[in-house]
């Protein structure tokens, strides 16, 4: 089946086709990303072309006025693109309402002039070109473009305006942001749905036979769940976007990535030969899953499909978990006691273990996972620091000491890390979407790469070295090997 973006395929950006480096907006190329995306969500809402409106952005609002503050190429891009109204179904993607209106677009400016004496001569650097879903965020901004140097970054709300002077702020060129929604779709992370998925049923005037009229249902209720994708209508007023906590794709690349690990892992620590078949008696069994509270989705697929390794050390210091340590897992009571506000939550999840225990603050959960006083150290699955954000496969890792006192260790957008427990494989600034823990992937990639080159070394146990290996991420010459990849979806 041919895929709905094969007409764009030159203008998406790639490792063959990455963008330019000008100072110059690449007006067709962004356009044709916008226009196209547009396009997609109107038509999988089950709306017509004809029904769209088609009237650009400079048709609505372009003056003479915005042709003096706005660059050439800036202009030309805003002459190109489709303005959809952002409400009614129509919002552009899930994180981005709409384009930003003529007033919002300079709102930044106003902000930093007021705060920053830098700005002066310079008030309309900073533009918001598209807004935040409202329904996500306080206050939001959006996409912020900077017309001095052609780049974009999605700064979500104006709570936490970031420091746009900063040398390091992961700046990207419009066309990959534009490119990176697109992924998502592709990849079934943002789905468009039909407008009847998860409708509710539409009530009316009936009038009866005997001339009386009745409030009636004259529309059924819509389909739950997309029959395409089993996506869900979002929570929040983002259609016809919503977003998948997981894919298919996530889990088979886990699945993948954990055994290519624990082979390696085997072969080297001399448990197993090359040619010897693994052994394929999964992890957990789904009682114990249960017994565990594991409640369904990506950690009890992942847990019921991979295989048990015949060692116990994944990455220094950190181990699979003991049978008593698996089912009693720190978070296991906190939804019972607070129902409502872990309502479409699922708690933390302790995958791999590590030695000593931390304070729920130092290890940086939001409440009411806070309320436990002491949990465990190790890799936890994490799936909503942002339930506006559902990954499911994101992770944090606590750590029994605090990194980034050396100032040397780095979050994965390049950015010094603040000292910290949890802050090694962290994204810090995304410049792409809402913030969410460094997906599973990444993380599995990032151990594979580090017992490849043998940077790690093995033993009968597995991956040697202890907990303390990991200040290595402090370090000058390690810092670069502790710190993932995948920072867009």
């Amino acid at each position: 089946m041919a895929s709905p973006f094969a007409s764009i395929a030159s203008q998406r950006v790639s490792a063959q086709k990455p963008p330019r480096q000008t100072p110059e907006l690449d007006f067709d190329r962004c356009a044709a990303l916008h226009n196209t995306i547009s396009i997609y969500g109107w038509l999988r809402s089950g709306r017509k072309v004809a029904d769209m409106d088609r009237k650009t952005w400079w048709m609505k609002h372009g003056t003479k006025t915005l042709e003096v503050l706005l660059r050439p190429s800036l202009v030309k891009y805003l002459k190109k693109i489709f303005d959809l109204p952002g409400g009614d179904g129509s919002h552009f993607f899930y994180y981005i309402s709409r384009l930003a209106k003529t007033r919002e677009m300079f709102y930044l400016g106003d902000l930093l002039d007021d705060n920053e004496k830098k700005l002066k001569g310079e008030k309309h650097r900073f533009i918001t070109l598209y807004m935040t879903n409202k329904e996500l965020v306080s206050q939001r901004s959006g996409i912020v473009y900077d017309q001095e140097t052609g780049k974009a970054i999605f700064m979500p709300t104006f709570l936490h305006i970031f420091d746009l002077y900063d040398g390091n702020l992961p700046w990207q060129r419009l066309e990959s942001i534009l490119s990176a929604y697109i992924d998502m779709i592709e990849a079934g992370k943002a789905v468009a749905l039909h407008e009847s998925i998860g409708r509710e049923p539409r009530l009316g005037p009936v009038e009866g036979p005997d001339g009386q009229t009745s409030w009636q249902e004259i529309a059924p209720p819509g389909p739950k769940v997309d029959p395409y994708t089993g996506a869900k209508r979002s929570r929040y007023d983002t259609h016809p976007w919503s977003l998948v906590s997981y894919t298919h794709g996530d889990l088979t690349t886990c699945l993948r990535l954990w055994e290519e690990l624990f082979t390696i892992i085997e072969i080297k620590s001399d448990l197993r030969d090359e040619e010897e078949d693994p052994n394929t008696t999964p992890l957990c069994s789904r009682s114990g899953l249960s017994a565990a509270g594991v409640p369904r989705g990506f950690a009890y697929d992942l847990l019921s499909h991979a295989r048990q390794p015949r060692i116990w050390y994944i990455a220094p210091g950190i181990r699979l978990p003991q049978a008593s340590e698996f089912v009693n897992q720190p978070f296991k009571h906190v939804a019972a006691k607070y129902p409502k506000e872990t309502e479409g939550i699922k708690m933390p999840f302790l995958f791999f273990r590590a030695e000593g225990h931390v304070t729920s603050k130092q290890a940086n959960f939001r409440w009411p996972f806070s309320t436990v006083q002491e949990v465990p150290c190790g890799l936890y699955l994490d799936s909503y620091p942002n339930k506006e954000n559902p990954f499911e496969d994101a992770c944090r890792l606590v750590l029994p000491f605090a990194v980034g006192g050396n100032k040397k260790a780095r979050t994965s957008d390049g950015r010094i890390m603040q000292k910290s427990h949890t802050e090694v494989y962290a994204h810090g600034i995304n410049p792409f979407t809402l913030r969410h823990g460094p997906k599973l992937t990444a993380i599995l990639e990032n151990w594979l790469m580090n017992v490849k080159s043998g940077h790690w070394t093995v033993d009968e146990q597995g991956v040697s070295g202890g907990v303390e290996a990991w200040k290595q991420a402090d370090t000058e010459e390690h810092w670069e090997k502790y710190v993932s990849a995948h920072l867009a979806l």
